[in-house]
Order: structure tokens, then sequence, then C-alpha cells
């Protein structure tokens, strides 16, 4: 009974944890903590009705998936600047286009489908600067791919880096970018439709090179 009700009060503790950082981060991504504004544990402990321990253990986290920064006693939310923009674009096209082209061919029409419905969602919602619905479209078409790559391994490692570099992406608004990508992942779901995968990959590494010389500081 005592061990039964450790184990609850473990689990409740746990996923009070996880509420903190989901509603932390979700407020990051839709604006609600603009980009280099500072913050403090406890003034977030107190916006989201939860403890300063628990609070303390979600800034670490979203510290860690590179949302807030740290200095010294002082935290803020991430400011992503184009060099960052484009470096983790550089990132995310390597393993997702990898990714991508391990799955493409294995993708079933169900699939093939739900990532057109996402690609529709995706880009009202950038159209509506809604970038918490985006970031879950594109969370959501991202998972479909790393289903269908059928590679646990692969599976497990890229679902944290892909995950953690959408989030940041997410911080760097510019709306020029918006069309580029939604066309982008509208042309390669094109392909998948129309059963060429091979072209389908292509299109969407391709997406990542356009988006990567659109945002260059130098193109600024």
């Amino acid at each position: 009974m005592m061990g039964s009700e450790a184990d609850r009060a473990q689990a409740d503790k746990a996923d009070k944890a996880d509420k903190a950082v989901q509603g932390v981060r979700d407020e990051i991504l839709s604006g609600g903590l603009a980009p280099g504004i500072t913050v403090t544990v406890s003034g977030l402990a107190e916006r989201f009705g939860t403890e300063d321990a628990l609070m303390h253990e979600a800034v670490a986290a979203l510290a860690e998936e590179g949302l807030i920064e740290a200095e010294g006693h002082e935290h803020r939310i991430a400011n992503l600047g184009r060099h960052q923009a484009v470096q983790l674009l550089d990132v995310m096209g390597v393993v997702l286009v990898a990714l991508f082209e391990r799955a493409a061919p294995r993708l079933s029409a169900d699939e093939i489908d739900r990532m057109a419905t996402l690609v529709d969602e995706l880009r009202t919602a950038l159209q509506l600067e809604d970038m918490l619905a985006s970031h879950r479209a594109n969370g959501e078409l991202v998972g479909i791919i790393l289903q269908a790559g059928d590679h646990q391994e692969l599976r497990d490692v890229n679902t944290h880096v892909l995950g953690r570099s959408l989030a940041r992406l997410h911080l760097f608004q510019h709306a020029v970018a918006y069309p580029i990508w939604t066309d982008g992942w509208d042309e390669t779901v094109q392909y998948l439709q129309r059963g060429q995968p091979e072209a389908a990959v292509e299109r969407l590494r391709r997406t990542f090179w356009i988006l990567a010389e659109e945002l260059a500081p130098e193109s600024s």
C-alpha cells in the first residue's frame, strides 16, 4: 500500500511537471511569451498556477530544448536570428530528407491523404499567424514520416532532434518564408499522390535549399 501511494504521488508530480513544461512551451510558441523577454521561475509559476519547484524543472527542460536561455539567475525567452535559423534548417534538411527518403515509398494512401490535410491546416495556420497550430501541423507531418520510416533507433533519436529544431524555428517568424514552406510540402505530397516518391524526396530537399537561401543573413 505504501509503495502504491508513493508511486501515485510520483506519477502525479511527473504529470504536473509535464503540464508545466507543455504550458510554457505552448505560450512561447504562440507568442504569448515573446522572444527576448526576461522571465523568472516565480513569475512563471504564478502565471501558470504551479509550484516554484515544478516550474524550476520546467524552465530547465525548456532551456535544454533551446526555448529558454539562462544567464546566471536570469532567464530569457530565446530569440532566434537569421544565422541560427539557417543552421537549424541545414540540420533539419539533412535529417528529415534522409528519413523521408526511407519513408516515402512506404507511405500508405491514408497516410498521404492525412499529409495533404495537414498541409492545408499548416497553410491556414500560417496565414492566420497561428504559430502554435502551425507547430502542431508540422509536428504531425514529421511524425508520419518518422512512423513510416519503420526504424526504431532512427525514430527515437530523430523525434528528439526534429521536435526541438521545429520548436526553435517557430521562434523565428519570417512571413516571406511561409509560402515557400507550405508550397514545398504541397508539391511534395502531390508527388506522393502521383506515386513518385523519388520526386517527392527531391522536392522536399529543394524546399530546404530555397528556405536557407531566402533566410541567409546576406539576403537581408
